[in-house]
């Protein structure tokens, strides 16, 4: 695994604060990957790049700053995966299917960034942060609007297939979704859009 402190440490003057602010977000991204959200601290992660933990809050003003940097860059490419199965798939059902194939597999294959970006309290605004959610959530709507009858109705229902999804991934990170016996979230999240699809 490449270590960013290796690769810094020695040469603070070297970088600018644009360097210094992806360096940031690599170190902090890498730490979540690695360890979990709870390991993404303004120490752990300065000690990574090789800087103090001052120089991050003149970067990001707070540790939720960092966070949403992190997360904008997961949403981002989140949105590119949608993207392509909007691309790639034409008839509602497969681009839905695509869509929440393509959540769980995030959910499966990068749960710490997941859970960074949908299961951690984060106090942050910014617009940058809006319109990444918006560069995912507007493409969730654009494939239910053809099962609505006016842009209100696509709205509550392309929320009602992500907090599904976002629900099902949760309860399953907490042993709370195998009642009686186990069931797969692939096979429940079929059986809601089997449903879901005949509104």
């Amino acid at each position: 695994m490449f270590k960013i402190k290796d690769h810094t440490m020695g040469r603070r003057k070297d970088h600018s604060r644009e360097e210094l602010t992806e360096l940031a977000i690599d170190a902090g991204r890498t730490l979540v990957i690695e360890k979990g959200p709870a390991a993404l601290t303004a120490r752990n992660v300065a000690r990574a790049i090789g800087y103090t933990p001052g120089t991050l809050y003149n970067l990001f003003e707070s540790i939720d700053g960092l966070i949403a940097a992190i997360n904008i860059r997961s949403m981002e490419t989140f949105a590119r995966t949608i993207r392509e199965v909007m691309r790639r798939e034409t008839s509602t059902s497969a681009q839905l299917r695509g869509i929440a194939r393509a959540y769980l597999d995030f959910h499966q294959e990068s749960p710490h960034l997941w859970s960074l970006l949908f299961a951690s309290p984060l106090d942050y605004h910014s617009e940058a942060y809006r319109e990444a959610i918006h560069g995912i959530f507007d493409q969730v709507l654009e494939a239910t609007e053809p099962l609505s009858a006016d842009p209100d109705t696509a709205r509550r229902k392309a929320k009602v297939l992500w907090s599904t999804l976002h629900g099902i991934c949760l309860l399953q990170d907490s042993s709370k979704l195998n009642v009686g016996q186990q069931d797969p979230p692939e096979t429940l999240v079929n059986e809601f859009l089997n449903q879901f699809l005949r509104i």
